[in-house]
């Protein structure tokens, strides 16, 4: 993952993320947009050709916008692991029920 800084503001910034697609910018857009403080999140990719987006995010209270992704990052990170969890004890169940229907 390629990350660039293209503009700065107090409340605005707007980084350029390459080698990444949309899985991983969706789920970032998805868990900055559940926060309060942040007004705007978005992201475009400027040429389908190019293998790089542009992620803008705009907060307000206060809030850098870098708060707001390294906590929508965190978010994320504890949402999949929720996920994996969740998954993992599924699966182990169908597991066992398969076993019992056999015996």
């Amino acid at each position: 993952m390629k990350l660039n800084i293209v503009k700065r503001d107090q409340d605005r910034i707007m980084m350029e993320v390459g080698d990444e697609g949309h899985t991983l910018l969706n789920l970032l857009q998805s868990s900055l947009l559940r926060l309060k403080y942040v007004k705007m999140a978005g992201y475009s990719k400027p040429h389908p050709l190019m293998n790089k987006s542009i992620l803008t995010v705009v907060t307000n209270d206060g809030k850098s916008p870098e708060e707001a992704l390294v906590e929508a990052a965190e978010n994320a990170k504890i949402m999949l692991n929720e996920f994996l969890s969740d998954f993992e004890k599924q699966i182990l169940f169908t597991e066992i029920n398969r076993e019992k229907q056999a015996s």
